[in-house]
């Protein structure tokens, strides 16, 4: 019977009460165990908090009892009881709405943690959704969605192909715990959620490349330092890797593309080039382009600047001749076929504060310059968008349980801004040494091979990516 135990059917399942010979036992569930607490002084306990752990707590005494059933017929040590369930949300209570000590789930529905800090999680439920047909009739199959748990609460979990694959062979089923880095949360509001009330509008996003199967006593929850990928471990298809650890057997020299947008808006690349040819690209865009551009964007301005100053100043002379609504009237100047009309009906008063104000205006005009020529270059001339990259071959370090037949052609972008440790130039990498590295994901993936020895895979950086050098133990 607890075989059928799982958390969606523990709510059903009920308790049965002694009962004296002349009454009719009772039928223990959630709702007397909310009661029981109550009773108990713990306020804090809502119906929705315990029907959770009343779910959790069920499916894992059945667990329990299936590992090591003897126990149950001794009654001191007994687990599929009343007592015990009461006993554990107890306990539940006290460490979680007492004590404050939020489980991993909770955390991370709240965005209080991210959800890419590893952790272990245990499958309590698969759904599949409904086949169908594309518009050209092919036969849409069924993807599977996984319910996880940290122990404590339940989340919904967007999977992808490899990771349905492992669903499909059973491989990923129910009662099994994955070790998962680099997940992401979607849901529908971008405000933190309680998780009683996000599982509807709520998933964690995970890749089968930062996931893997872990002993069924791991426990848990968050997890200590990262979790690691191996090449023999990855797919294509598998998306992002949180962590590896490599070691570089081979480097290409630095290259560099640049990119354009064209006028509907596309990217293209040119190169890769070589360091020379970039800086002699570079060369010539900064002495054909720019400076001719500033000189002529300069040149261009000052003579705009000079030109109205002029024609301003043979106003100043004008009214000061002559010598309020100033703004008024230096807003009619602006126009030279009005300006006459203007100088020659103002009054003297208003002639003297108008001239002060055409002076503090050109005043003004000549320290915006520079700005002008900045705006005016970043509009003819704009800079140039350029990726530095390197391209390393590499291999696992970690070869414990593998060999390490795969090597991967790793691209590292932006590797001109990498600081790999201190007192080096940037990017610059080490032959022979071990390295660990964060967020890379699978590129070419027509070109991937399987894992018989010899095999090349194909990886690439993104701007989120870290590298960390890691000392030998002889170092």
């Amino acid at each position: 019977m607890l075989n059928w135990v799982t958390p969606t059917l523990a709510l059903s399942y009920k308790f049965h009460c002694p009962a004296p010979p002349s009454l009719t036992p009772s039928l223990l569930g959630p709702s007397d165990a909310l009661q029981s607490l109550l009773e108990r002084g713990c306020i804090l306990g809502t119906e929705p908090w315990v029907e959770n752990h009343w779910c959790l707590i069920l499916w894992k005494l059945a667990g329990m009892i299936r590992l090591d059933p003897h126990r149950e017929v001794i009654p001191e040590e007994k687990r599929w009881c009343w007592a015990e369930v009461i006993r554990q949300l107890l306990y539940r209570y006290e460490r979680e709405l007492n004590g404050g000590s939020r489980p991993a789930l909770r955390q991370i529905v709240a965005r209080d943690a991210p959800a890419a800090f590893p952790l272990v999680l245990c499958v309590s439920g698969v759904s599949w959704s409904e086949p169908g047909v594309t518009d050209d009739g092919l036969p849409i199959e069924p993807h599977p969605e996984l319910e996880v748990t940290d122990g404590w609460y339940r989340l919904r979990a967007q999977v992808d192909r490899p990771m349905a694959r492992a669903i499909r062979k059973g491989t990923i089923k129910i009662g099994r715990k994955i070790g998962v880095a680099g997940a992401r949360l979607s849901s529908e509001r971008k405000d933190p959620m309680e998780i009683l009330k996000a599982y509807n509008t709520t998933k964690l996003v995970i890749s089968g490349n930062s996931s893997h199967l872990v002993p069924w006593d791991t426990k848990l929850g968050f997890q200590r330092g990262p979790y690691v990928s191996t090449l023999h471990s990855l797919t294509a298809d598998g998306g992002v890797v949180a962590a590896m650890d490599l070691i570089i057997l081979k480097m290409y020299p630095i290259a560099f593309f640049e990119f354009f947008e064209d006028e509907d808006g596309k990217k293209r690349r040119d190169g890769p080039r070589s360091e020379i040819e970039e800086a002699q690209v570079n060369e010539k865009w900064a002495v054909c382009f720019l400076l001719g551009e500033l000189e002529f964007c300069v040149s261009k301005l000052r003579g705009e600047i000079e030109k109205k100053t002029s024609r301003y100043e043979s106003y100043i002379d004008r009214l000061e001749r002559k010598a309020d609504k100033i703004d008024d009237l230096y807003d009619q100047l602006e126009e030279p076929t009005d300006a006459a009309g203007v100088l020659a009906q103002i009054s003297p008063s208003d002639a003297g504060w108008l001239a002060k104000h055409i002076r503090q205006r050109i005043e003004s005009d000549q320290e915006r310059i520079e700005e002008e020529i900045e705006k005016e270059l970043r509009t003819n001339c704009p800079p140039r968008d350029v990726r530095s990259f390197r391209i390393l071959i590499v291999k696992d370090t970690r070869t414990d349980r593998r060999p390490a037949n795969r090597t991967a052609q790793l691209t590292v972008w932006d590797v001109l801004n990498l600081n790999l440790s201190e007192g080096s130039a940037a990017g610059a990498f080490v032959l022979g040494k071990r390295y660990l590295v964060t967020n890379v994901i699978p590129t070419q993936p027509n070109a991937w091979m399987d894992c018989e020895p010899g095999s090349e895979v194909y990886l690439s950086t993104r701007r989120d990516s870290r590298w960390t050098a890691i000392k030998s133990k002889s170092g």
